[in-house]
């Protein structure tokens, strides 16, 4: 296929690791990631006198990005995650602050914190998230299918290997 767009930027999905270039796509008058090795030859053409304004929306779009999905319909995600840390486990909580690619992280407590976002794929988020597994005391999500698929991982996991049964 035959595509013509405006390249914006270059993203690295957490899922696959696989490239991709953002870029404004002229038929369908909007944003789309393409795969760079899908890319089999490129043309350039004329200057693009909106770059930046595409430039622009990217940079808004991007404020919402985890990886490179930005969902069906593009609606946002909200995701909380609250996070036990024991004494001497500050890097826990730098460890947050420095990973976290959007949203904050808020000190509840000497040993709580709170991680938000608005996202617009939060399963893109579970790689992340199951980094934090033994740590995690809640995790909430408005898209059902993340929590799901993280207690369902959990509970596999409790299945191979035994455990405790609220050992998160």
């Amino acid at each position: 296929y035959k595509r013509n767009i405006c390249p914006l930027k270059i993203y690295i999905s957490t899922q696959s690791g696989r490239q991709y270039i953002l870029g404004y796509h002229y038929r369908s008058c909007h944003m789309l990631f393409f795969r760079l090795d899908a890319i089999k030859n490129i043309t350039i053409g004329n200057k693009e006198n909106k770059y930046s304004s595409y430039i622009e929306n990217q940079k808004k779009f991007d404020k919402h990005l985890w990886g490179v999905s930005s969902g069906a319909g593009r609606s946002l995600d909200y995701i909380e995650m609250t996070i036990h840390i024991e004494d001497g486990e500050s890097f826990i909580f730098q460890r947050l602050n420095r990973e976290k690619r959007h949203g904050r992280v808020e000190v509840i407590d000497e040993h709580t914190c709170k991680f938000t976002a608005d996202i617009y794929d939060a399963t893109e988020m579970l790689p992340w998230l199951r980094t934090f597994i033994g740590r995690i005391s809640d995790l909430k999500c408005s898209n059902k299918t993340v929590i799901d698929i993280f207690y369902d991982d959990i509970n596999k996991m409790n299945d191979m290997y035994g455990g405790e049964n609220n050992a998160l």
